[in-house]
């Protein structure tokens, strides 16, 4: 294992903040919109609960591929990446490290939301299809992997913080996660079809009911991900390694 990808993943990993906004937030949601937004405990259908519990694992899931990878804007500016860049470390390996550790964070909240499901909602899923869920959902990530590193290296340390919530938030409450697509009136559920958190959500409930993936949120998830890895490319070979004073 990389000391490189060891280092980077404890220090994602020593920050407390991280680790509830993005693991232990979206298991409490589960609870509150399946418990106490529905009314008395029991009051929703499997069908209603499982639907919630693919949508807090999609929320849970963005909220770390982005919080894991955004910070890149504080690594230049406090001249980290400039660092690496004189060691014999190669370039590529760097990158490979920056999205190997957004990927293994996004597994967490996947699991423990997944496990609320089970253990406090009842949802019953096949093993194949619980496998199968937490798979799709977690190669799916990729694509807010590749935003968040966009994010990281076209903003500076002060708007990248709050880009986290923004862009979050934005993905969540228009890509359906809180509240139902088909609830929406038809010019914002054209918006919800033009962002990557409708599609990835999608992708995670046709596994839930042991289904693949349908070809059109893949390839629009896939798509996302090219378009924002191409941009990461461009901005990053435009942008210095450390910040620019004023």
């Amino acid at each position: 294992m990389s000391p490189l990808f060891v280092f980077q993943l404890r220090r994602v990993g020593r920050n407390r903040q991280f680790l509830f906004f993005t693991v232990l937030l979206p298991a409490a949601f589960t609870v509150f919109f399946t418990r106490v937004f529905a009314g008395a405990p029991g009051g929703i259908s499997q069908e209603q609960a499982a639907a919630t519990m693919v949508s807090m694992m999609a929320y849970g899931a963005i909220g770390a591929a982005l919080g894991a990878t955004i910070r890149l804007s504080f690594d230049r500016a406090s001249g980290w990446l400039r660092q690496l860049r004189v060691t014999p470390v190669p370039q590529t390996s760097i990158v490979v490290v920056d999205v190997a550790v957004g990927m293994l964070l996004t597994l967490p909240p996947l699991v423990v939301v997944a496990l609320t499901g089970r253990f406090v909602n009842g949802v019953q899923l096949a093993a194949g299809e619980w496998l199968g869920l937490v798979g799709v959902l977690w190669l799916g990530s990729a694509v807010f992997v590749a935003l968040g590193l966009l994010l990281g290296w076209a903003l500076e340390t002060k708007a990248a913080g709050g880009a986290i919530g923004i862009v979050g938030t934005v993905l969540a409450a228009l890509g359906g996660l809180w509240i139902p697509v088909e609830l929406f009136p038809s010019g914002l559920q054209a918006v919800a079809h033009g962002l990557p958190s409708y599609w990835y959500a999608e992708t995670g409930r046709a596994a839930a009911t042991g289904q693949l993936p349908p070809a059109p949120s893949v390839l629009a998830l896939v798509a996302f991900t090219a378009v924002f890895a191409a941009l990461t490319v461009v901005v990053a070979r435009r942008r210095p390694l450390a910040a620019v004073a004023g």
